[in-house]
């Protein structure tokens, strides 16, 4: 396009940009690679700002340090997300104050968010499964657990197990909220079951 240019000489970009539709700009390139004899590296994967994690190479390790602790699943085990319970302005405080992060270079607190996601920490107050409400026998109940507890701490040939359940969870082709567990595969509308489990642990 350049050499194109400059043979018709003068007002020949003009020419080539009402008669073929070059861009200008192009054109003048082309030239200048004419002139200089090497070819100009457009160089735009380097253009634009980059990313926090690039500037703050411990960003995401000081993040998940903050967050790791407060995190949780999901009390009810539908999906394998994790919540963290504190929000993304206490991620940005505890950064300046915790690892001495400069207040004018640190990362905004959209992008501290953005950084909580991309780690898969969801932000959010997380309610715990709400226990049964008290009967009149529950006082004697722990009563009897406690006086149980107190005997098997004093008998060290006692071995105390205990055990902890979840709530139900069905077995199926379901959609859970558009969150995939497993395959790919959901059915359009929740059928029966296959089965259903109660996840423990000992």
């Amino acid at each position: 396009m350049a050499g194109v240019v400059d043979s018709i000489g003068r007002g020949g970009q003009r020419w080539a940009e009402t008669r073929h539709g070059w861009n200008r700009q192009l054109i003048r390139k082309g030239e200048g690679e004419l002139d200089s004899g090497v070819d100009i590296v457009d160089r735009v994967s380097q253009r634009g700002r980059k990313k926090a994690e690039e500037i703050h190479p411990h960003l995401l390790r000081d993040i998940r340090a903050i967050a790791d602790p407060n995190s949780q699943t999901d009390p009810s085990f539908r999906s394998t997300r994790l919540y963290v319970r504190i929000t993304a302005s206490e991620v940005h405080r505890r950064l300046k104050d915790r690892f001495g992060y400069d207040a004018e270079r640190m990362p905004c607190v959209r992008t501290v968010n953005s950084k909580l996601n991309f780690l898969k920490l969801h932000p959010r107050k997380v309610a715990k499964s709400k226990p049964l409400k008290k009967i009149k026998e529950t006082d004697a109940i722990f009563e009897m657990v406690h006086e149980i507890n107190a005997l098997a701490d004093s008998d060290p040939r006692q071995l105390r197990i205990s055990m902890d359940t979840k709530a139900t969870v069905k077995i199926g082709e379901f959609s859970r909220g558009g969150y995939r567990r497993g395959g790919c595969q959901a059915l359009d509308h929740d059928f029966k079951a296959d089965a259903t489990l109660v996840p423990f642990g000992i």
